[in-house]
This record gives structure tokens, sequence and C-alpha cells, in this order.
């Protein structure tokens, strides 16, 4: 897969959600190691570059399904992807920083984007990056290089943390997936360790033991009492208290 880790830039220069569409085409990338060669000159195609819980198979809220929906239908996948950067858990969900050949990367997803104004109006609102958001915005649509696994670079929005990261966990994979399922596997194996350390310890064989006498305990009472509700019938019956 090609990385931008050693890219060099003729001329570097983001634009953020406010700025001027047409000033894109100023971007360039010359050269691309290790293989070196001179790159096609960015399109003005409108790219989208995710890397949480939009993602196809993360783990969503409610209202991250709806955004999904949206993008799925204002928008067509292309490949996989990375940028360049550093990717962090936030609080449920991640933040990516583009940091310029930091030597590490933010893995994710690209997509060619069909309907511009109506979804990143959805996924502004979303992101909590349009006008209606308190400041300071948690994220910021920008525009940054992206490298395909199939070795190309396009110029693709990107919703980039906006807020400090001193506090937060860093996630040294770079890949949200792969970290949701770390986190899923490590919570399953917690979950049995403390109920393995519960039935190894004396007190906790004692109240297991409790629990089923007491569940022993309820099913007699149950089958006497239902034993002796049912004779109560049959006596009745015998007196002709039901006969008509």
């Amino acid at each position: 897969m090609a990385r931008l880790s050693r890219v060099k830039v003729s001329t570097f220069r983001f634009e953020n959600s406010s700025a001027d569409k047409s000033s894109t085409d100023n971007f360039r990338i010359d050269k691309c190691s290790p293989e070196g060669g001179i790159l096609r000159r960015m399109n003005n195609d409108d790219y989208l570059f995710v890397y949480g819980t939009l993602r196809r198979d993360a783990v969503r809220t409610a209202a991250g399904e709806r955004a999904f929906a949206q993008l799925e239908a204002a928008a067509s996948f292309v490949e996989r992807a990375s940028m360049d950067g550093r990717l962090f858990e936030v609080d449920g969900y991640p933040g990516g920083c583009y940091q310029f050949a930091v030597g590490s990367h933010v893995i994710g997803e690209l997509y060619q984007v069909d309907d511009v104004a109506g979804l990143f109006a959805t996924l502004d609102a979303y992101e909590e990056c349009n006008s209606n958001a308190a400041e300071p915005q948690e994220y910021q649509r920008q525009r940054v290089p992206i490298a395909l696994d199939s070795g190309s670079v396009v110029y693709a929005w990107v919703y980039l943390y906006n807020c400090s990261i001193d506090e937060l966990a860093l996630i040294e994979s770079g890949d949200y997936l792969l970290w949701q399922d770390e986190q899923a596997a490590l919570l399953s194996d917690i979950k049995l360790d403390h109920f393995g350390g519960f039935l190894n310890h004396p007190l906790g064989r004692v109240l297991l033991w409790l629990v089923f006498l007491m569940v022993a305990a309820m099913a007699v009472f149950w089958f006497f009492g239902h034993t002796e509700f049912l004779s109560h019938i049959e006596q009745m019956e015998w007196y002709g208290v039901f006969e008509e």
C-alpha cells in the first residue's frame, strides 16, 4: 500500500469547509516515495474520507445510522484508504488528526460524493461543525491528501478533530474498526475472568449454593402448594360445589 510518509509537496495549502472550492486546483503532489514518480494533478471530484463511526462496519448510535444512510444515498464507496496522522479515542467515537509525514496513518474508507450540498449539510450537523454548533467546534471539515490502497492519491474532505488531544487515548493501529473489535473482545474476557474469579472464591461458591438452595426450596413449595390446590378442587367437586 502506498504511503504518504515521505511525500514531497510542491504546492501545499489546506482549505476548510468555508473555502472556495475552485481554489483547490492549486494543490499538487509531485513525488511519492518509495516508488517515486509524478502523480497526476488532483481533479475537482468531491471525495470524502471517513475513518470512524461512518465506516461501513462500524458500531453506531441511531444518529450515526441516519448519517450513514445519507452517506450511502449521496455517495459511492471507492475503496479503503489512509491519511497521514494519528487517531484518538474521544468518548465512544474517534478523533482523527492530520499530521503530514508523521510516520503513522489513520485507516478509513473513501467515497465519491454525488450530492455534495445534501450530504455535507447532513454530515456537518452530525459532526457538529456547522454554523449552529457551539464554539469551539469539535470537528472541522477540511481537504487533505488521502492515499488509496490501490496506490493513487486524491484530495478528499475529512472531518478532523479540532480539540485538545492531551487527555485522549491514542489508537496505535490507526484503525477504529480494529480498535472496536479489540475492545469488545477485551470486555468479554474481563466478564469471563470476573465470573471465573467469583466461582473460585470460597464466598462465591457459598453464595452460589445459597442461590441453588433458594431455587430448590421455591420449586418444592410450588409443587406441594400446587398439589394441595388440586386436592381442594377435587374435594369441592366431590361435594357437588361445581354441580349445576
